[in-house]
């Protein structure tokens, strides 16, 4: 399947350059780039969720910036789509969504329920390495143990990751390549794959280290490799790079605003304004350090469409380039 994500960007990103919102907004837009009524943020994963987190902390700072509420609501479902589609179901100018990139990931997958011309980016929020995590009450105790056993039995050692064709899929079709054959177990929401490995129902999970940070605490799970070449601060441990063994090119996982392309790109500008107060909030910041982020994860909208234009044909790139993508 050949999918034409740059022609998607481009038509997307043209449209939103030009001011082509679409239709008339309706709702709580003042049209002067004021709004007069609550913008609800919708997350397209469960509450308690590395998304539900990072929205319940951006939410306030929105709040102060624009003198209106943005109440948070969860609609998981479909790896974020079921999401995607309620923020364009929405009145344009009442609705904003909090996005990770595997949602994303199923626009290149040729499995999203949406278009990117039917959305406008507003601001990255964060940026985190992904990792490969074991049970330490598991079968598995290292990243030798684990992967000397899928080149020696492909396909049998077991990987839970967020869905089929996502970054997940990719970035282990990498290793792939290099002779370390995963099975991917597909979950489709975060605590599914965390209780799979407790249970030790699957031998690994592909996930970021916010989102088990418990069990990095409770010393449940350990991290056995990091896609990177530069090991992330604040988690210890003795994890293998990929770049390691030999995989140089990865994936970022990231988590933006977007809005509904008909809110006005005054409104969109507005909220993105508001937005960058998010990169010096002191509990967004404390949030980010508790949860092992990339520091510099903000990102305004002026260099944020570019970067998801960016991320997006590196995912269609890769993907092929690894056997995800026909």
């Amino acid at each position: 399947m050949t999918v034409a994500v740059g022609l998607f960007v481009a038509t997307a990103f043209g449209a939103a350059a030009c001011g082509d919102t679409g239709g008339e907004s309706t709702g709580g837009g003042g049209g002067d780039g004021k709004f007069n009524r609550p913008i609800t943020l919708v997350v397209p994963f469960t509450p308690g969720s590395g998304s539900d987190q990072a929205a319940r902390l951006v939410s306030p700072v929105l709040e102060k910036g624009l003198g209106v509420q943005f109440p948070v609501i969860n609609v998981p479902g479909a790896t974020g789509n079921t999401g995607m589609t309620k923020l364009l179901q929405s009145r344009p100018s009442e609705t904003i969504a909090s996005v990770p990139a595997d949602t994303f990931a199923t626009v290149t997958a040729g499995t999203s329920t949406f278009k990117l011309e039917d959305i406008k980016p507003i601001c990255r929020i964060s940026l985190a390495p992904s990792f490969i995590w074991i049970n330490t009450k598991g079968k598995y105790k290292s990243w030798d143990d684990l992967s000397q056993a899928a080149k020696a039995k492909p396909d049998t050692v077991t990987v839970a990751t967020v869905g089929q064709g996502g970054i997940d899929d990719i970035m282990l079709g990498a290793l792939a390549q290099k002779g370390f054959k995963f099975r991917t177990v597909p979950f489709a929401e975060n605590s599914e794959r965390k209780g799979a490995l407790l249970s030790n129902d699957v031998d690994a999970l592909y996930e970021q280290s916010g989102d088990v940070k418990e069990n990095i605490d409770g010393g449940q799970f350990i991290p056995v490799l990091m896609f990177g070449s530069e090991k992330q601060k604040g988690l210890k441990g003795d994890y293998t790079l990929s770049s390691d063994v030999g995989v140089t090119e990865v994936i970022d996982q990231y988590r933006g605003l977007y809005a509904n392309a008909k809110m006005p790109d005054n409104e969109v500008d507005a909220v993105a304004e508001a937005c960058a107060a998010v990169e010096d909030d002191p509990k967004y910041t404390e949030f980010q350090e508790r949860t092992l982020e990339q520091e510099g994860g903000f990102m305004p909208r002026s260099e944020f469409e570019a970067y998801v234009e960016e991320s997006l044909g590196k995912m269609e790139k890769l993907g092929k380039q690894y056997g995800v993508y026909e």
